[in-house]
């Protein structure tokens, strides 16, 4: 009897403990879904840390040419996607949207988005999906080596998803991170898809403040 009450015992603190840690693990998964959104940038000196933007020459959805050095002068926000993209990429546009309709569009900032997959994503194919997000996105693609340039200078991850749905139908895989650049075209901060347009205003209001 004893050994049977111990037998229990010893289950029921088994099950206390498993039902503890699963507890403690579903607590830290939400601070770190919580963490995550939020914008992240580099205090201090940037010495040592790898650059991020660069030189780049691509198209627009009218066929314009626009080079890095055409947006000197005004802070950037910056997105790499494709049009093709389920979800992840629609989210962050739609936030960018709605911080660029209440920071006052190109008046105060520059919004950009920049294809991963220009063998779909034409000059024709940006003109249908322009139509979706905010007037003053200015929407780039070229060829492989153009966009790969971009993709390189911004340290960005994009590859081709396995798939057997067909040639022309494919996922891509990418990092979703959104560049604040200043208005030389230097890194200030970044975002990710989850981050609400709240926090990505009041980051760059702060920013504008210093004069970037």
């Amino acid at each position: 009897m004893h050994r049977k009450r111990r037998n229990l015992l010893t289950l029921g603190a088994i099950g206390f403990a498993l039902l503890l840690f699963a507890l403690l693990g579903i607590i830290q998964t939400e601070k770190s879904h919580k963490a995550i959104a939020f914008a992240k940038d580099i205090p201090g000196s940037q010495e040592g840390i790898p650059a991020i933007g660069g030189a780049f020459e691509l198209v627009d959805k009218e066929g314009r040419i626009w080079k890095d050095t055409d947006f000197k002068g005004k802070p950037l926000l910056v997105y790499f996607g494709y049009t093709y993209c389920p979800d992840i990429c629609p989210t962050a546009l739609h936030h960018l949207s709605e911080a660029a309709e209440k920071l006052g569009g190109t008046k105060t900032i520059q919004p950009i988005f920049i294809t991963i997959d220009p063998e779909r994503d034409t000059p024709q194919q940006l003109q249908i999906y322009a139509q979706n997000f905010h007037r003053d996105f200015v929407m780039l693609t070229g060829n492989k080596a153009q966009v790969d340039q971009a993709v390189k200078a911004y340290r960005v991850h994009a590859a081709r998803a396995f798939s057997e749905r067909g040639k022309d139908d494919y996922l891509m895989d990418h990092s979703s991170i959104i560049y604040l650049m200043d208005k030389k075209g230097k890194y200030c901060a970044h975002f990710n898809h989850q981050t609400p347009s709240s926090e990505i205003i009041e980051r760059v209001k702060q920013y504008l403040e210093k004069g970037i």
